[in-house]
């Protein structure tokens, strides 16, 4: 059957989907509802606003009159910080490609089918890529009908949505990178813990590259994936094409040196 692999995962991975999905939605909940009054904003903000740049860059910049609005504040309590939440989905799935089955000798099983390695990979990619994509669907509509219920967030739908959709190509570049360091190395765990470094180091590089312009991290700042994922841009100004295409070549790059790196491994060892 064609896509036989890219369905099974589906079927396996639904639920795991669904529960990642309303936790998420959880999160995005409890931080709409914590939304305060437009006297309690502006007081949030002007605190936030004196805070050292460093810790201002991680709360999302400068910018007083959107931090007190409630678009600023969501974009602090929650976006600010959902990427690395779906940064270690997105490794956990991302050992589920190849790693997890090798660790457990099923891989073996599987590639005595006659399926073609790429197509293994490939599949299980696109099918963990549509499973990202779900569990940002369901947190995403927790988020907006908890906006329904929150009188003091006055965030237009679509600023939501395309908030929400700008964290799709950050989850996808952090699964193919998993998907890659795990089609290099022959251990599980040392997978996940590269995949791990890169995702915290992603964060401080950009961070810090934020706060000292001087500092060669600005310029290093290319390499770090949360570069590519801003919020507070998106909800003021709109989607940015750029933003949204280089991770997706960075994904597209590292899914076909995964493709090279498994066609050339030695399952057996």
């Amino acid at each position: 059957m064609a896509w036989a692999i890219f369905f099974e995962t589906l079927r396996r991975e639904w639920r795991t989907m669904l529960f990642w999905g309303i936790g998420i939605g959880a999160i995005a909940y409890f931080n709409v509802i914590a939304v305060p009054s437009v006297n309690g904003m502006q007081a949030t903000a002007e605190a936030i606003a004196k805070m050292p740049p460093f810790i201002l860059q991680m709360l999302g910049g400068g910018d007083l009159q959107f931090l007190a609005s409630p678009a600023g504040f969501l974009n602090n309590q929650y976006y600010a910080i959902i990427l690395v939440i779906f940064g270690i989905y997105a490794i956990i799935a991302g050992l589920n490609v190849t790693a997890n089955e090798e660790d457990r000798g099923i891989m073996d099983v599987l590639l005595s089918l006659p399926v073609p390695r790429w197509r293994l990979v490939l599949e299980k990619f696109l099918a963990y890529s549509v499973l990202a994509a779900g569990v940002i669907v369901i947190s995403t509509i927790a988020l907006l009908l908890s906006v329904q219920m929150t009188p003091a967030v006055t965030v237009p739908t679509a600023t939501l949505l395309e908030a929400s959709f700008s964290i799709l190509p950050g989850t996808l570049t952090m699964l193919a990178l998993t998907v890659f360091i795990a089609t290099l190395v022959r251990r599980k765990n040392l997978a996940a813990a590269l995949a791990s470094v890169f995702l915290i180091g992603s964060w401080f590089i950009d961070v810090i590259g934020r706060t000292v312009t001087t500092s060669f991290l600005n310029t290093a700042r290319v390499i770090s994936f949360y570069a590519y994922y801003d919020t507070e841009g998106v909800m003021q100004h709109g989607l940015s094409l750029g933003n949204i295409l280089v991770p997706l070549a960075a994904t597209a790059v590292l899914v076909v040196g995964a493709l090279w790196a498994f066609q050339r491994r030695n399952i057996s060892v």
